[in-house]
């Protein structure tokens, strides 16, 4: 396993090189409140195997450094924040919220997702869109 910017880098290599004609559409409202995608983004986070406090700044690094453009599922640009990572997790540095959230790779959840957790989802989500394709396709299955 490589290290970059104190990050593993994993077999799905979130710090892959985009193209800026590379194209990648958020996932939406509907699609992040089913529970089996939330159930199934637990498992892909949790097989990455990097600590609560770890993916928030794996995040960080392959969502502001894609190339390519980020759109909405309507075909509109979708801005992020320079904050967008510490806002959706409420400014709560130590980031409990994912080890509860990576139980769910183990548990499966009793009910869908609050819909105050859907930018975080959204978030973990476009990581994955961004830096694993083919992974993301089996988790928005």
């Amino acid at each position: 396993m490589v290290i970059y910017s104190n990050h593993k880098v994993s077999p799905c290599n979130p710090l892959m090189k985009s193209s800026p004609s590379r194209r990648v559409i958020v996932a939406g409202d509907a699609d992040l409140c089913r529970k089996s995608h939330f159930q199934r983004l637990a498992i892909a986070t949790r097989a990455l195997e990097y600590t609560r406090r770890e993916i928030p700044n794996v995040m960080a690094d392959v969502i502001f450094g894609f190339d390519g453009k980020i759109l909405r599922p309507d075909g509109r640009s979708f801005a992020i924040a320079d904050d967008a990572i510490d806002l959706a997790f409420n400014d709560d540095g130590s980031f409990r919220w994912l080890s509860d959230f990576l139980r769910f790779a183990v548990e499966p959840p009793k009910q869908r997702p609050q819909e105050r957790l859907i930018e975080r989802l959204r978030l973990i989500d476009l990581a994955f869109r961004i830096a694993c394709p083919e992974r993301a396709k089996w988790i928005a299955a």
